[in-house]
């Protein structure tokens, strides 16, 4: 492998979504583990957590705040349901990195604390031009991570795997959001590199169009890339200022869907942010 697609510490994040295939990401982390670099795997929910709540005839609601971030609301039944939907899926990720000859640890609030957030009880919903309160929300913003339970999976030889869940100060679960949650993680263990999956290629200049893919940009830039940024790549964003705030290395919010996905985003196929470049346009 060339030297320079080669990272020390890296966290990827992939989303949950039904049809999301993270075979070849699993395959990737593995052959990485293997030649000494030290992950972490951040994975959502979303596709079980949506099954499961169809299968017990409670649909699924999603606000979106007036500052146009989209969200899931969780009350007490559907936290129980996220909390088993996000199992599921670590059970399917552990098993399928285990095929390939790689141990993980999935690491939940209820045995070791890493994520901690603040109860965010109201969500503000913006619905036809009203702004509506709905309360009893059982999720949270990350408001610090503790990196020791990834060291001790390290240590042990073990891929560390976290879901988008943490503890709040009462030591009750939250649902979290899983970018921002994977960006807390990647300052907290001075990661050089954090890799943020999804379904498109990056930040795009027309989001028709693919090949308008934003190949790298700085802080010079964060306005225009607000301006550019669509749905759920706002939150994708802010992870991104977050992560690189806390010191992280770079940023690169890559196409989940091709093969080899990280040694893809590494040379440079998605979009690469970072606090500074010496030559980097929009």
């Amino acid at each position: 492998m060339n030297e320079i697609l080669k990272v020390s510490f890296g966290v990827v994040k992939i989303g949950g979504a039904t049809g999301n295939d993270p075979t070849s990401l699993l395959e990737e982390l593995v052959a990485r583990v293997k030649q000494g670099e030290r992950w972490v795997l951040v994975h959502g929910a979303s596709g079980p957590m949506e099954a499961m709540c169809r299968s017990c005839d409670i649909e699924p609601l999603y606000v979106t705040s007036p500052s146009g971030y989209r969200s899931r609301f969780v009350g007490a039944k559907e936290l129980a349901l996220f909390e088993a939907a996000c199992c599921r899926y670590s059970v399917e990720l552990s098993w399928t990195l285990g095929r390939y000859g790689l141990a993980s640890l999935p690491i939940y609030p209820s045995q070791a604390v890493t994520a901690k957030a603040t109860r965010k009880d109201a969500l503000r919903s913006l619905e036809n031009g009203r702004v509506r309160v709905l309360r009893g929300n059982y999720s949270g913003t990350v408001c610090g991570f503790e990196p020791a339970p990834l060291y001790e999976a390290w240590d042990r030889g073990l891929l560390p795997m976290l879901p988008p869940l943490a503890s709040d100060e009462q030591g009750n679960s939250l649902n979290v959001d899983g970018d921002r949650m994977a960006a807390a993680a990647a300052a907290a263990i001075g990661a050089d590199t954090l890799i943020i999956l999804s379904n498109v290629p990056g930040i795009l200049r027309n989001v028709e169009d693919p090949q308008s893919r934003v190949e790298s940009a700085d802080f010079e830039m964060w306005n225009e890339l607000e301006s550019l940024a669509q749905g759920n790549m706002k939150r994708k964003l802010l992870a991104a200022r977050e992560a690189l705030e806390g010191n992280v290395g770079r940023v690169i919010l890559a196409d989940s869907r091709r093969d080899a996905p990280v040694t893809r985003a590494l040379a440079g196929g998605g979009t690469t942010l970072c606090r500074t470049f010496t030559a980097a346009a929009v």
